[in-house]
């Protein structure tokens, strides 16, 4: 396949990854509002999780362009790694709240 052609491939995924992600986040930040106790806070926190999703789309898709461009090389090692931090610590950060919240609500049904 032409590289040129996987690139726009690679590129219209990133993009549509990101919008689905936010759309979907959305979407389970509307069900938390009409819902209460344990449902509303799995709700939250499926949403953050998404958003976590959306931020690492983000970065994926920012370093595949940068990487297929050239430009990537010119960048600082020190912005190269804020960004790695920012798309793995929203990933990871969301997820550990959703792992916490599913704890919370099995310690609610054991009572």
């Amino acid at each position: 396949m032409d590289t040129q052609l996987m690139t726009h491939i690679i590129f219209i995924l990133g993009i549509l990854t990101v919008v689905l992600s936010c759309v979907a986040s959305r979407k389970f930040c509307s069900y938390r509002k009409t819902l209460n106790g344990p449902p509303a806070k799995l709700s939250n926190a499926v949403s953050l999780t998404l958003l976590g999703e959306a931020i690492l789309g983000l970065g994926t898709l920012i370093f595949a362009t940068a990487a297929h461009y050239g430009v990537l090389p010119n960048w600082p090692i020190e912005v190269q790694s804020a960004l790695r931090f920012v798309m793995l610590a929203g990933a990871s950060g969301t997820t550990l709240h959703l792992m916490l919240t599913l704890n919370k609500i099995e310690k609610l049904d054991k009572k």
